[in-house]
């Protein structure tokens, strides 16, 4: 049984042209057979990957040796890649170290060296092949690193001379060919130059004779090569002869090689190889000369004409060009992508074979044989998204395409977060790969409307928007290089269900019942113009329920963010502002409005614009007070509203007699509600039936910042209480802290107009008559800067010694001097910080005098620091509100004016005088006391008596 077996191998090996024994490479990773009088080897570029890798030959002796290209061209290996990037080794039969047995069996054993685990493991590989069609006369290969040509030998038969070729082996440091060999090559000027076999071995060619025939090989682009033109084409030529001598022999062999050397064209659908029909250095006899057909191959392999038809292909052949013709993307080629500046693009790749015959003289025939790898310019190619989305279906539906399969999807960004494959699943995303049938594919994505990363816009109405921001991330596998591509879909629903709304009026509390809708998550709430956010909620005592879709929120009166329309001692009426922004424009997209009754209550309420409103009952005190006879410290304020039992004040804290004070952070204004009694005698009175009543109001402002209405009922125990409110930040500005530039300065009054000599502080308060003049400046000793100056905005004057003090008079308003009844005020010419107030009739018994003004830069060019004046109507109106601009405060007083005829002085009590007024006091008040005292003993003696 084992010896038939045997038979049957033996009997296979003489049937078949090729025996591929292999081992080591595991199963899959390498191929090899014989192709076209040459070996063909292919290894997996997975399995080599990045690792060194050499090829090494097994010589005769049994002594490897590592090819380099140098060698690989002079010896007939081709180590080269496939259309795929995988190894790819193609070996001339008639190659160095190749056993060859009587020109018809070849033997090959190779070993591939691959770098591994720190060392180099060979893998061998060897071949057996036996030619299945006789050798022509002359064989020509024009391969992709060197031209060959082999030509039969035409002798007799003579034991001696085959003995010695026998022996004549390769490679040069074997020995070399036989010394008898020489080379004669013809220049492109015609000259020649003969050299003997082993020097054209050094020059890098190779030579070999076998039992039959003569082989002779050159690398392209040698000094002896020269280009050919033949009609319209290039060849690439070694006019090249082989001579052998012996005595009584000698032999000549024409070795002239010719390969074509014109580039393909190449267009955007096509591939177009031409080559010349006649290989003129080749034809020496062109009346003998008959064609017999040209063949066309793909990968080292003829194919018939049915697979050429198949493919697309074309190969015709005229009188002077042979043209073949492969469609861009046609069987046989690979297209491979590529990416360039994030441009996805392709490649496409295909080996092809081109053999033609022809027949010379008498059995004269020639196999010409070439082998030609193209490669197309990089083309780029716009991916094809396409958007499937059904609306109704509530998910996107999109693809991205036509990609060959070289290119892989590894993740997406969506809404720039980073969505890997596996997240995608996670999310409930369905990601697919769909097959094009023409070797391409897509990749398609699935995104649900209602995922976080979709986004949602309201436009009106039940309309909506969703809107998906995708960016694919692909890889091209093979060459690990990454790309994006980035596109936006856009779906509209008529699906959005409004939020409804219900309100509730309690006792003390606002009460909005929202049933929520569809689109309400992804707007901010907002109590008038404030976020309803938990800090605020919390500070102003807000109670937020939420119950399934129903949300409740509860608002205490007197909190931040109510608006109260109107502030009756008949009740108080407020009303709530609610709304729905986007949480992106801030655009209002729903909003609700109610309005709730309250009682007037004891209050005190600090609302944003500086108005304090505040409450006052006559039952808080026994008895009881008439509240329409209360007033504020400035008597002439009453209450807005009055009847027997309540009143109702109403004012801004910058009148009123309200004083001001700075508290750490804060501004606090206060003010007096206060009851006059009424006493007998009138005038002083000692008796009095009515009971004190004073209700102290205190209003706190944060500095630097604004201010929310902030109050509450006044619950304190019946007799003298106080409000104190706190606002928390947002709407009414208050005076800011001073300019850091530079500091406060006093205003003096000078003597006279020359402004040399100043009252010191010491001599207020000084006297002026009516119908003097006053001479005002501010002091600039302390404004360090020299491009410092002061511009004075604002002055006024008041009897008391309060900024906001009653009456007040005018004297600049927005840096234009005024002119009243009884005085008038004037710049002085060239300076802003000087000016004068002539006093021209009665107007009060004292003043104080205020100013407003800017510490400016000279260098900075600021509007606020201009100094043209710009007229506007004086009033008292115009302290009423706080100052925007940080202004800097100067007061100088009391001033008192007399009405006499005398001249202006200052009053002043020398120590001196002072000393004789206590003396003549002191004996004046002994003097009484004595007679007292006499009068009491002597009335005390007469009772007795």
């Amino acid at each position: 049984m084992a010896f038939t077996l045997l038979l049957r191998v033996v009997g296979l090996c003489l049937l078949l042209p090729c025996i591929v024994l292999s081992a080591y490479f595991p199963s899959g990773v390498s191929k090899a057979e014989c192709l076209n009088r040459t070996f063909w080897i292919w290894v997996d570029k997975n399995f080599i990957g990045s690792n060194e890798w050499h090829l090494e030959v097994v010589n005769e002796t049994g002594t490897p040796v590592v090819l380099d290209a140098e060698l690989a061209s002079q010896c007939g290996y081709s180590i080269t890649i496939d259309i795929y990037g995988n190894l790819e080794m193609r070996i001339s039969f008639l190659a160095c170290w190749v056993v060859n047995m009587n020109d018809l069996q070849f033997d090959l054993k190779v070993q591939i060296l691959i770098r591994q685990d720190g060392g180099f493991i060979p893998y061998p590989v060897s071949l057996s092949c036996r030619i299945s069609d006789p050798w022509n006369v002359r064989e020509v290969l024009c391969e992709e690193n060197f031209m060959e040509v082999s030509v039969r030998r035409i002798v007799p038969w003579i034991v001696d001379w085959m003995t010695e070729d026998l022996q004549a082996v390769w490679p040069v440091t074997e020995g070399g060919i036989s010394q008898r060999w020489q080379v004669e090559f013809q220049m492109p000027d015609l000259s020649t130059i003969m050299v003997s076999a082993v020097e054209a071995q050094r020059m890098g060619y190779g030579l070999n004779a076998t039992a039959t025939r003569v082989v002779f090989r050159a690398p392209y682009n040698t000094s002896e090569s020269q280009i050919i033109k033949v009609g319209s084409y290039k060849l690439e030529v070694i006019l090249a002869k082989m001579y052998y001598s012996q005595p009584l022999i000698r032999l000549i062999v024409d070795t002239t090689t010719a390969c074509p050397s014109d580039a393909p064209i190449i267009t955007k659908t096509s591939i177009f190889w031409l080559t010349p029909a006649i290989l003129k250095p080749l034809v020496l006899d062109l009346v003998a000369y008959k064609d017999r057909g040209v063949s066309m191959g793909v990968d080292g392999r003829l194919l018939d004409s049915s697979v050429i038809a198949a493919n697309g292909y074309s190969l015709s052949k005229n009188a002077t060009t042979v043209n073949m013709t492969v469609p861009i993307g046609a069987p046989g080629g690979y297209t491979e992508s590529d990416i360039v500046n994030n441009t996805y693009g392709t490649t496409y790749h295909i080996h092809l074979l081109l053999v033609n015959h022809w027949r010379g003289a008498t059995a004269d025939t020639t196999r010409h044989s070439v082998i030609k790898p193209m490669i197309t310019p990089f083309l780029p190619l716009l991916p094809i998204f396409f958007n499937r989305t059904v609306p109704e279906n509530r998910y996107f539906n999109v693809s991205l395409g036509n990609f060959f399969p070289d290119v892989g999807l590894k993740a997406f960004i969506i809404r720039t977060v980073m969505v890997t494959l596996d997240e995608a699943n996670r999310r409930g995303f369905r990601v697919q790969t769909t097959d094009n049938g023409n070797g391409t594919r897509a990749f398609v994505l699935q995104v649900p409307f209602s995922d976080p990363l979709v986004e949602q816009k309201y436009l009106e109405g039940n309309k909506r928007i969703y809107i998906l921001y995708v960016t694919y991330i692909l890889t091209l596998l093979n060459k690990k290089k990454d790309f994006t591509y980035t596109d936006v879909v856009e779906c509209l629903l008529q699906d959005v269900v409004p939020p409804n709304y219900d309100q509730i009026c309690e006792k003390d509390h606002l009460i909005l019942n929202m049933t929520r809708g569809n689109m309400d998550m992804y707007w901010i709430p907002y109590i008038r113009n404030l976020p309803l956010t938990e800090a605020l909620a919390t500070s102003q005592n807000y109670k937020i329920t939420q119950r399934g879709l129903t949300l409740l929120i509860e608002i205490p009166l007197f909190s931040v963010g109510l608006v109260y329309e109107d502030i009756t001692l008949r009740g108080i009426k407020a009303r709530v502002d609610f709304s729905l922004k986007d949480n992106k424009t801030l655009q209002v997209r729903s909003n609700y409005s109610f309005v709730c009754n309250f009682p007037t209550d004891r209050l005190l309420l600090c609302l944003p614009n500086g108005t304090m409103k505040a409450t006052v009952f006559s039952l808080d005190t026994k008895p009881r007070f008439d509240p329409r006879q209360t007033h504020l410290k400035d008597p002439t304020c009453k209450p807005q509203e009055a009847d027997n039992d309540r009143a109702l004040f109403s004012f801004s804290v910058f009148s009123c007699g309200t004083t001001r004070q700075f508290v750490g952070d804060y501004l606090v204004y206060e003010n007096e509600v206060t009851f006059d009694r009424k006493g007998l005698p009138p005038i002083k009175p000692i008796i009095s039936r009515n009971s004190t009543y004073r209700l102290t109001l205190r209003c706190r402002y944060p500095l630097m910042d604004t201010q929310r209405l902030a109050g509450r009922y006044n619950n304190t125990i019946i007799g003298r209480r106080g409000f104190s409110a706190d606002p928390v930040s947002e709407q009414a500005k208050v005076i800011r802290k001073r300019d850091e530039l530079a500091q406060a300065s006093d205003l003096k009054v000078a003597k006279d107009e020359t402004f040399s000599s100043f009252y010191h502080p010491g001599d207020f308060p000084i006297l002026i008559q009516q119908e003097e003049t006053l001479y005002f400046e501010v002091d600039e000793r302390r404004v360090t800067s020299p491009t410092h100056d002061v511009r004075l905005h604002e002055c006024w004057a008041t009897p008391a010694q309060r900024t906001d003090g009653f009456p007040q008079w005018d004297l600049i308003v927005d840096g234009c001097a005024q002119k009243g009844n009884n005085y008038s005020a004037d710049l002085v010419q060239g300076s802003p910080s000087r000016f004068q107030l002539r006093i021209e009739g009665s107007l009060s018994d004292q003043l104080y005098v205020y100013c407003q003004g800017l510490i400016c830069d000279s260098l900075l060019e600021s509007e606020r620091c201009q100094s043209s004046c710009k007229e506007a109507k004086p009033g008292v109106w115009r302290r009423t509100v706080p100052m925007l601009e940080p202004y800097e405060l100067w007061s100088t007083g009391p001033i008192r004016i007399g009405t006499g005829e005398s001249e202006v002085q200052y009053r002043h009590v020398e120590e001196k005088s002072w000393k004789t007024w206590m003396w003549l006091l002191s004996v004046g008040l002994a003097f009484v006391a004595a007679f007292t005292v006499g009068l009491v003993i002597l009335a005390v003696r007469l009772f007795v008596c």
